[in-house]
């Protein structure tokens, strides 16, 4: 049977996560570590450490919070939805505290103000985050229903992140310049429309279902069971290997210093209000625009490669070619636009990567109820987002790491101002191989995890087949 999810359920659900990713804009991308270093004005080490200590947070917080939505149970027999309805106001409101720069001379006053504001961030936000993708394996008990209900959450949720984090830099910098504001005051008006905004429209997740309900005696009791179960999940824990060695592709945030140091202020004319973060736009739309087409087609890539596990490694190859013939094409001149057009071509598949990963979570629950009995939607869920921001941690720390050792110093924003030369010898020759080649290597460690998968199509039928018998049976008995 399939036709489960309804139109308007869906049309709730994807309206909410594109607000969720309007938040997650502003500090899931590049932007944040430019927030850091030159708006915030942290020197890169203490960035560094920074990270360090809010991925140690993100490593604790967030399995406790999942395995804790999975043995939990509120009173109407739900444990996702409730969270839909609550999280959203304290993620907005700790959106904008977190983008306030703490007026203060001393540093350690502004870091431990950052420090605090980010730990009530995260925790509201993986509470919402968690129990939004973990519905996603609960909304209906049909396996290509939840791929293609994964697959529209996943296109929509990507293309507002992408054109958030790559626009919401470039208007708040055009605005800064024309407004003659500075650009910590336009972050803050910017934090409100899009962060606290953004979290007022993830309250319409709430609308979606929860069609499947592990049985009573057989919920998880403790901790220790859940993370046993979750860590006992093969594919889970290979997919969530790759994606840690993928972080190593810290290039991508290395982006707008490229334009801000090497490029001339003037490559797009003279009188330009469109500096650094305006260029990096430029980049993310050339080169991220194309994965729009990854998306719409992730189910046909599906058929072609015979799995989404065989999608992953083919996008991470064609990614690793590209970005060599990128590399050595350079970026003196017209050049650069060549170079960006190749990247951009190497995305195309790469726009079906978060599709392809929810889909094999979603079959990873699937396949531990079929073996445990247990559904781990929550510690499931938990575990990806607490490794995705572990991720996003490791980029950013290498990031700010590379600066401090090619001994980068924040320039003071100045429009129309000329950069290039301004930065150390290290920085001027280093910049460009760590931007496009660093990418290039994270995509061949990230395929080395997924060679050991092995779930087929035919095992997929088989479980939910299964499944589907259990939950009838379960259903008779009740009745």
């Amino acid at each position: 049977m399939t036709g489960y999810i309804s139109k308007r359920e869906k049309r709730n659900f994807y309206f909410g996560l594109s607000g969720q990713n309007l938040v997650y804009s502003l500090i899931g991308s590049s932007f944040f570590s430019f927030f850091m270093t030159d708006i915030a004005v942290f020197p890169p080490l203490t960035v560094t450490v920074l990270v360090l200590i809010m991925k140690i947070w993100d490593g604790i917080n967030d399995p406790i919070v999942g395995s804790w939505i999975d043995h939990h149970t509120f009173k109407n027999g739900e444990k996702l939805r409730p969270f839909l309805r609550y999280t959203p106001l304290p993620v907005g409101v700790f959106t904008v505290l977190l983008f306030i720069v703490f007026p203060s001379d001393k540093t350690w006053i502004k870091v431990a103000y950052f420090i605090i504001m980010y730990i009530c961030w995260d925790l509201a936000y993986t509470f919402q985050d968690v129990s939004m993708w973990g519905i996603t394996a609960c909304v209906s008990p049909d396996s290509n229903e939840r791929d293609t209900f994964v697959q529209w959450a996943r296109t929509i949720g990507s293309s507002v992140f992408a054109v958030g984090s790559a626009g919401i830099p470039m208007v708040l910098e055009m605005a800064a310049n024309a407004l003659g504001r500075s650009l910590a005051f336009m972050t803050i008006v910017f934090a409100v429309i899009f962060g606290l905004g953004g979290a007022m429209m993830a309250i319409r997740c709430k609308e979606a279902q929860e069609r499947i309900h592990p049985i009573p005696e057989e919920r998880q009791q403790t901790l220790w069971e859940s993370f046993k179960i979750v860590f006992s999940n093969k594919m889970l824990m290979l997919v969530t290997a790759a994606n840690l060695l993928g972080a190593v592709g810290f290039g991508g945030n290395m982006v707008v210093y490229f334009f801000k140091y090497k490029i001339p202020a003037d490559f797009l004319g003279e009188n330009s209000i469109i500096g650094a973060l305006g260029l990096t736009t430029l980049y993310g739309i050339i080169t991220g625009l194309p994965g729009f087409i990854g998306m719409i087609f992730a189910d046909k890539l599906k058929k072609w490669c015979k799995g989404y596990v065989n999608v992953l490694i083919m996008m991470q190859l064609f990614n690793l070619i590209v970005r060599i013939i990128a590399f050595f094409i350079g970026f003196e001149g017209n050049r650069l636009w060549l170079s960006l057009a190749i990247i951009g071509i190497g995305c195309i598949p790469m726009g079906a990567s978060g599709i392809a990963q929810t889909s094999i979570f979603c079959d990873s629950i699937d396949y531990m109820e079929y073996k445990t009995g247990k559904r781990t939607e929550g510690i499931t869920f938990s575990i990806q987002t607490s490794f995705t921001k572990i991720s996003s941690g490791i980029t950013l720390g290498l990031t700010t790491l590379a600066l401090h050792l090619l001994h980068y110093t924040a320039v003071e924003d100045v429009p129309g101002a000329v950069f290039i030369g301004t930065q150390s010898a290290a920085f001027e020759n280093w910049i460009w191989p760590l931007v496009i080649l660093t990418p290039a290597a994270a995509s061949l460690l990230y395929i080395i995890p997924l060679l050991f998968i092995r779930y087929t199509p035919e095992e997929r039928r088989k479980v939910e087949t299964e499944l589907k018998r259990r939950r009838e049976a379960a259903k008779k008995t009740a009745e």
